[in-house]
């Protein structure tokens, strides 16, 4: 099985609510051969979805809000500003947190960034890049998005402390309009199985 397959049985996806989307213009405008094949895949079976009404994901839009290209512009600006936050203490061998390598992948509501570290030309060796918005707690995950989402919605491995899910609470998804991402869900709460020990 892959790790969609595993995110499927623990949060499956209701029908019809997947995307497809020409990531061809996204992939150029930032420079890199391929974004990974399995956060594409995530689009074609969840569409538009917040993950615990905590984590969103960004893909091609018109949207400069939820246009992963525009999102990521803006982030490597703020996250290049040298007076907000530290640099991070421990950065894993291979890794790199130069702003102008990173692409934001999604965020939380709270503006924490989830990033890829694409400094690799090869997108299946990119790692995980985790920060707050004041940039003081950094955290890294060495695999997919997809494997990633799996991890922490089963409470196997959590970044950094915001990130971090309360006890005895089942993970959900929650289907959303991109363009009004604090507005109503369009369907209710899809909730898993698993409840986080």
């Amino acid at each position: 099985m892959t790790a969609l397959d595993d995110l499927k049985q623990l949060l499956p996806p209701p029908a019809g609510y997947g995307r497809t989307f020409d990531w061809t213009a996204v992939e150029k405008r930032l420079g890199v051969t391929e974004i990974p094949q399995d956060f594409k895949l995530l689009f074609e079976a969840y569409g538009d979805i917040r993950f615990c009404n905590r984590l969103h994901m960004f893909r091609p839009s018109a949207n400069e809000y939820i246009d992963l290209a525009d999102v990521t512009f803006a982030s490597r600006v703020h996250l290049a500003a040298e007076d907000i936050g530290d640099p991070p203490t421990r950065i894993p061998p291979g890794v790199s947190v130069t702003p102008a390598t990173l692409i934001q992948w999604g965020a939380s509501f709270g503006g924490c960034y989830a990033l890829w570290d694409a400094h690799d030309p090869n997108p299946d060796r990119w790692t995980l890049v985790f920060t707050d918005a004041d940039q003081i707690q950094w955290g890294y995950y060495d695999g997919t998005v997809t494997n990633y989402l799996v991890d922490w919605l089963t409470g196997r491995f959590t970044p950094i402390p915001m990130w971090t899910l309360r006890p005895g609470i089942r993970p959900d998804i929650e289907f959303y309009d991109p363009n009004d991402p604090y507005g109503p869900t369009i369907t209710d709460q899809v909730e898993a199985t698993y409840v986080i020990p």
